[in-house]
């Protein structure tokens, strides 16, 4: 059985893997990048249903995290901005 501890680790698994992906959409001018972000932070979100606030947390932190490395080719701003209106619509 997994410790609390283990899971805690899996999670941070979940959401560093997110980040990478992430980035990587950060990086690109792909015409359908709006959409890939939103999928990819709706499957993160939707494995973790009972603690959704939680989850978007971490991720806008993980988010403000890589905005502060000021990465040049990088823009942060469709998945800060989409985070960030899950969590208006849980308020």
């Amino acid at each position: 059985m997994p410790t609390k501890a283990a899971g805690g680790l899996a999670e941070m698994d979940r959401l560093q893997q997110l980040v990478e992906t992430l980035r990587v959409l950060a990086r690109t001018n792909e015409p359908n990048r709006v959409v890939l972000i939103e999928k990819a932070i709706n499957e993160y979100l939707n494995d973790k249903a009972g603690i959704v606030r939680l989850s978007l947390e971490r991720l806008c932190n993980a988010i403000e995290r890589e905005e502060a490395e000021k990465r040049p080719i990088e823009d942060w701003s469709i998945a800060k901005d989409y985070a960030r209106s899950w969590l208006r619509r849980l308020a």
